[in-house]
């Protein structure tokens, strides 16, 4: 879905100049930079070196090379499990990541994990076995038959959250699960995936991707908990994302950029971000965008 002209206009208010001046009021320094993954540092296919258009640049290496010259935390923050993100981190020489939509807080390489379910109950079998013991997904499959199926192969080796792909409305899902005493669980929808050979209806135009996980688990909720683990003072982080759940990180940092192309998609985020005076849109889509911010963050300290 494209931007009419007064939605472009609107976006004018949230893109470059960026005012110097409050950013630095309300994130005077950044050393650590909460980063979602998919469509935000990657590009397509999950590629670090391809634009939006599938063009070859190493702009967004560079910038990933900036942030370790500079000392600067990059925590990966992504609907992937861990092990997914262990690889990542490792070829970027990052060392924390938040995986599963923040079900897992991960530090030093994956020598400890710290889980951020909230009170959701756990016994010696991991929170995704709790969830399927539970009978919620099989409830969810069964009544969204042809609208809904695990998302293979990236459903596989999970800890926590249920992957799921199709097209349903989280509303009424959410209210399927508390109608039938899983309260404690939500459905949570993760954006766009490529449509694969499945045995889900063929109206459905729009494939999502879709976790089952605790009510407590969120992106925003596993970013203050690290910030609580560390003592990191919410002034000195910044976030880098591309959807509405990396919208509501913009509470735990000290400032948010969204790539140009969270807007493209999900045009309701506009009228959203007037509500977050530190939220902010770049100019470049995907990996361009990440790097441009930054390349800001870091270069406003020579001005």
């Amino acid at each position: 879905m494209g931007l009419n002209l007064l939605e472009k206009l609107s976006m004018a208010d949230y893109i470059e100049p960026w005012p110097v001046e409050l950013i630095d009021f309300m994130a005077p320094e950044t050393r650590v930079i909460y980063s979602d993954v998919d469509g935000t540092l990657l590009g397509p296919g999950g590629c670090l070196f391809k634009d939006e258009r599938s063009v070859f640049t190493g702009s967004v290496a560079q910038a990933v090379l900036q942030c370790h010259l500079n000392s600067i935390d990059v925590v990966l923050v992504s609907g992937r499990n861990r092990h997914q993100l262990f690889s990542d981190a490792r070829i970027l020489g990052f060392t924390n990541w938040i995986a599963e939509l923040g079900c897992q807080i991960v530090y030093s390489r994956g020598e400890v994990v710290l889980l951020n379910v909230g009170d959701f109950p756990i016994t010696k079998s991991s929170v995704w076995h709790e969830i399927d013991r539970c009978g919620a997904p099989k409830l969810l499959l069964e009544t969204f038959k042809g609208r809904l199926e695990y998302h293979l192969p990236w459903s596989e080796g999970r800890e926590c959250t249920h992957l799921l792909r199709g097209r349903i409305d989280c509303g009424a899902a959410n209210a399927l699960l508390a109608g039938h005493g899983h309260g404690e669980l939500k459905v949570i929808d993760n954006g766009l995936v490529h449509r694969r050979s499945s045995a889900l209806a063929a109206d459905i135009r729009e494939v999502h991707a879709y976790h089952l996980l605790p009510k407590a688990s969120s992106k925003s909720s596993a970013v203050r908990k690290d910030r609580e683990t560390r003592d990191i003072p919410k002034d000195l982080t910044a976030a880098i994302g591309d959807s509405i759940a990396d919208l509501e990180l913009a509470n735990e940092v000290g400032v948010l950029f969204l790539v140009r192309n969270a807007v493209i998609a999900n045009p309701e985020l506009l009228e959203r971000i007037k509500d977050y005076p530190n939220v902010f849109i770049t100019h470049e889509a995907m990996g361009l965008g990440w790097a441009e911010a930054i390349d800001f963050l870091i270069g406003r300290k020579s001005h």
